[in-house]
């Protein structure tokens, strides 16, 4: 990042709504704030901030409302786009504990009502364009690992599943609608132009088909997840 844009807005404290709404639900000291961009072009947006604490995050939007995130609660999906190797579209969609997402960034993934049906997505709102959606998204989804990844493992170990969007994943394995691997079969995950693939392209696998990332709730989380369980996977 050459110039800091916004750099008179990073040390801006929250607003006393923001400040309270933090509070009330618990997500300890301010880190950092962020802004859309601040010209005149730009005038329904630049008021909306993105104010970072350590336990989750802030959202104001052009409306004016507020919306609070816990680390611990949130599912975030990522997309991103690039044209002729530049990047083109970067976003970021938070979604609450009840269904309601909020999309930030620039762009908006290509959701059909069939994913949103599958991710429980109830409500769909398209905020603000905020400066950074790479910096600032990489850092939402390894706040939601360092706070969901003990957990996920514990449940698992206890015998639940949990869904990743496309994929559900229990002690034995991961699935998708069509094929279900053990733990020991997985020896690949890789991300290839927002594709995640299993095991490559090996014949006769019976690794889970590939998925967009973009459908995938938690992306770093999920990966970290099969990292840990897989014995013959290599970070």
């Amino acid at each position: 990042m050459a110039k800091d844009e916004i750099a008179h807005i990073r040390t801006e404290r929250p607003s006393a709504p923001a400040a309270a709404l933090a509070a009330q639900r618990g997500l300890g000291a301010w880190i950092d704030t962020l802004a859309t961009k601040q010209g005149f072009g730009w005038k329904k947006t630049r008021d909306c901030r993105l104010y970072f604490f350590r336990g989750g995050l802030v959202v104001t939007d052009p409306d004016g409302r507020m919306t609070a995130y816990d680390w611990g609660t949130v599912r975030v999906l990522q997309y991103r786009r690039s044209i002729n190797g530049a990047a083109s579209e970067a976003c970021s969609t938070l979604i609450d504990p009840t269904g309601n997402a909020l999309n930030i960034g620039f762009g908006r993934p290509p959701m059909l009502k069939s994913d949103k049906t599958a991710l429980g997505i109830t409500s769909w709102v398209n905020g603000a364009g905020f400066l950074y959606p790479h910096m600032w998204g990489d850092h939402i989804q390894q706040c939601v690992t360092q706070a969901q990844l003990a957990g996920t493992i514990a449940r698992i170990q206890r015998g639940e599943t949990v869904n990743f969007g496309p994929y559900t994943v229990d002690r034995h394995g991961v699935s998708d609608k069509k094929y279900s691997s053990s733990w020991p079969e997985i020896i690949e995950l890789g991300l290839s132009d927002g594709t995640l693939l299993f095991n490559g392209h090996q014949r006769r696998s019976t690794a889970p088909e590939m998925a967009k990332v973009f459908r995938i709730p938690n992306l770093d989380l999920f990966m970290k997840l099969c990292l840990h369980l897989s014995p013959n996977l290599k970070g």
